[in-house]
């Protein structure tokens, strides 16, 4: 696992005042490769991120879960969101979410189709954001 490198990513996310999306780690072995190491690939990112939420719950308190297929149809409709989630709802399905600071930070895993590889997001909203905007 490569948890400090991805809790100081976070920190570093958490601390500037734009909304941004960072990657964390991509589950992308040799795609032709044995089927057996995407299946291990996948299940160290989401081992990664299981423990990612369980260290930020414990330092950050409870978290939400945000449902991003809203966003998505939304979007699909051509209303106009903004960042972070205009670049979420087409990468993942749900994101974990903490308020911190006057602001929400949260950690997801994004696949929106099976031939892109499992990848662990991290993303953080605009300073004075304190919920992913919700469309509406």
């Amino acid at each position: 696992m490569h948890l400090a490198h991805h809790l100081t990513a976070i920190g570093r996310l958490h601390a500037q005042p734009e909304a941004r999306v960072a990657e964390l780690r991509t589950a992308d072995p040799d795609p032709d490769g044995d089927p057996v190491e995407l299946l291990e690939a996948e299940r160290e990112v989401r081992a990664d991120h299981e423990a990612l939420v369980t260290l930020l719950s414990q330092q950050w308190g409870e978290p939400r879960t945000v449902d991003f297929g809203a966003h998505l149809l939304a979007a699909a409709e051509g209303v106009r969101l903004p960042e972070p989630e205009r670049t979420l709802c087409w990468r993942v399905a749900e994101l974990t979410v903490w308020t911190v600071d006057g602001r929400w930070t949260g950690v997801g895993l994004a696949r929106r189709s099976e031939e892109i590889p499992l990848q662990l997001l991290a993303a953080a909203g605009a300073q004075g954001s304190s919920a992913p905007w919700v469309p509406g």
